[in-house]
């Protein structure tokens, strides 16, 4: 017998190649699935497939080391069912792949994780959402033709090997991948292309699945560029002063004042965060075909910010921004950390004014760890597990309508006023995600598409205000409407501004009057901005602004992925990435997301990290807590 092991090579290359082919084909259909937003220039497609392979090469000899090790010991039986599971996972994945990309029109990140971590709600999202009786038996079937194939090249039969023989085989078997892993680096995708869908599209999705399993939280001092704390802190200081604000302490404590007509008002407050509703979708907001009349004629009634952006993509984080006006932090939000109770929130402003806080959300809340986020910083929690039974004629995975939802608001804020508390009310509602589904009746669209579902939710919010227009405590209380993110947050560039656009307004007909905020707001700002039109005094930790308290030269948005931190001043972009790097744009048009390469502004770059590696420090040394 030769030397080297002909036949076990055999066998393993024609599985590579096998896994290779697979891989190719699924990129090419999610390409030409996606071909309007894909840049189709000959050298960055050559780019963008040339190191596609790299990633699948690095995770096919992965895959392929279980067999090659089965393979010494020439057991036919389990080796046959080694590769039919081979087979069966690649595809799978590839078919789970291609319908991520559908939805996200990302690689598989840290939404594929975070949705395997929540088993009950990802596989009950993917039965409503797909015909699984029509695609898992066609895994399957392509499966078998594919194993079928196989058995017809593949050798099953070895001959004897020699120690020599087997150690010769074995030491690349194992050598290999683990070189290759070691080797190759997931940032080479940034510089396939400027096109965000060419990055991702040159990634392989189990590759890309297991660095997010490994980097999902990120401790800024390791991964990003930083400064002496020391240093930061006094920066943020100075970011955060206001003519309202008195320090007592030498971090970011501060006592806020407000005094205006609103301040000895016994006001209730009712937040609702509208899961995934783009500014697009508005014509308030600058849309050209409206999807949400009622929100369209309940802003000429209302105080709007038309120029607000969510600080993330996931609902995690725009409740990070709306709870704890915080940027967004690397890795994992606030909310799903470790040691995140008694945090100086939004819901603890309230109370110092005497208000009861409640946490309403449709689903159930141990999704994203809110339950235990909301309860931990003293919000009553009333989630799917409260409500009646009797009460819930439609749901999805998610959660019950949002009018079913609406309905447990208007029974809380009836309770509350009976007992003469002031509510504030933090909603969150599900109806606008997938599998996009509703009760049959109530617009002129059928379900199962998000236009179809974002009509649904604006009707849900006017047959809302519409019932709770008759109630007593009506005319004494604040409606917020605001978003958690936008549907989509992928773009052709990194970090597309436009895709975190989102809508903002504040109605209270008898009580604040009709008007446009058109500054440059983040999303964390809107709990700062929305005690100062209250006239509430209270003892701060936020770190957003007061929009009405500071000029325009201090207007500023964060904006970022688990991973990019991107700070935005004076049409400037600052990215800070994990490789401990920053790089600069200038934002040529806001509505399409172009950029131009600048050099780094010093004094936007020190900004930058003072947020977030000042956040960062105050979190992780507990001085965000009240009472610290």
């Amino acid at each position: 017998m030769h030397i080297f092991d002909c036949q076990r090579i055999r066998f393993l290359i024609i599985l590579l190649v096998t896994y290779l082919i697979i891989q190719s084909g699924t990129r090419l259909i999610m390409l030409l699935s996606s071909i309007e937003l894909i840049s189709t220039a000959p050298f960055e497609l050559i780019k963008t497939f040339g190191l596609a392979v790299v990633y699948d090469l690095t995770a096919g000899f992965c895959f392929c080391m279980p067999i090659a090790l089965l393979l010494i010991f020439n057991w036919r039986r389990i080796i046959t069912a080694s590769v039919f599971i081979f087979d069966l996972t690649t595809i799978f994945i590839s078919v789970s792949l291609f319908l991520f990309w559908r939805e996200f029109h990302t690689n598989f990140n840290f939404i594929a994780v975070d949705y395997l971590i929540y088993t009950h709600e990802m596989l009950g999202n993917i039965w409503q959402s797909f015909n699984l009786l029509l695609i898992l038996p066609a895994i399957l079937i392509v499966t078998i033709i594919l194993f079928k194939l196989q058995q017809k090249i593949l050798p099953l039969k070895f001959n004897k090997s020699t120690i020599l023989n087997l150690i010769i085989y074995t030491l690349p078997v194992i050598l290999i991948p683990v070189i290759m892993v070691y080797i190759v680096q997931s940032n080479w995708r940034d510089n396939v292309s400027d096109n965000r869908h060419n990055v991702e599209l040159a990634g392989n999705g189990a590759y890309e699945f297991v660095r997010a399993f490994f980097t999902n939280e990120l401790d800024y001092d390791t991964f990003y560029i930083t400064q002496d704390n020391s240093v930061v802190i006094n920066n943020l200081r100075g970011l955060i002063t206001a003519d309202n604000a008195a320090f007592v302490e030498d971090n970011v404590a501060r006592i806020i004042k407000n005094d205006n007509e609103l301040t000895n008002r016994r006001l209730n407050v009712v937040m609702i965060t509208v899961e995934s509703l783009n500014a697009g979708y508005s014509a308030a907001f600058g849309a050209e075909e409206s999807l949400t009349p009622h929100l369209d004629e309940l802003a000429a009634k209302s105080y709007i910010f038309t120029r607000m952006y969510a600080t993330g993509t996931r609902t995690v984080r725009g409740l990070e921004a709306l709870s704890l006006s915080l940027p967004p932090t690397p890795g994992q939000s606030i909310l799903r950390r470790a040691d995140n109770g008694n945090l100086a929130s939004l819901g603890e402003a309230f109370r110092q004014n005497g208000y009861v806080c409640d946490f309403i959300y449709g689903g159930y809340g141990y999704f994203d760890n809110m339950n235990a986020f909301f309860e931990g910083n003293g919000y009553n929690i009333k989630d799917r597990t409260t409500i009646p039974e009797d009460e819930i004629f439609h749901e999805t995975i998610w959660g019950v309508a949002d009018e079913i939802l609406f309905t447990q608001v208007l029974k809380s804020m009836d309770e509350h006023f009976s007992k003469g508390e002031r509510a504030f009310e933090m909603i969150i509602t599900t109806s606008n995600h997938r599998p996009f589904t509703f009760p049959e009746g109530r617009i002129d669209m059928p379900d199962g598409t998000r236009p179809a579902a974002v009509r649904y939710t604006d009707w849900a919010i006017h047959d809302f205000l519409e019932r709770a227009s008759n109630k007593p405590w009506f005319n004494d209380t604040i409606f917020v409407i605001v978003a958690d993110h936008q549907a989509l947050a992928a773009g052709k560039t990194t970090l597309p501004v436009n895709c975190y656009h989102i809508p903002c307004l504040i109605y209270a007909p008898k009580i604040i009057e009709a008007n446009i905020n058109d500054r440059l707001i983040s999303q964390m700002d809107l709990p700062p901005t929305l005690l100062g039109i209250l006239g509430l005094s209270y003892n701060s930790k936020f770190l957003g602004h007061d929009i009405n308290c500071v000029s325009s030269s201090e207007e500023r948005v964060f904006i970022g992925t688990y991973q990019l931190l991107g700070f935005i001043k004076n049409d400037k972009l600052i990215i800070l990435t994990p490789d401990k790097r920053v790089t600069a744009y200038q934002i040529d048009n806001w509505s399409t997301s172009e950029y131009t390469n600048i050099e780094l502004p010093d004094n936007l770059v020190n900004e930058a990290i003072a947020y977030y590696q000042g956040t960062s420090y105050l979190f992780k040394n507990k001085l965000l807590t009240v009472g610290n």
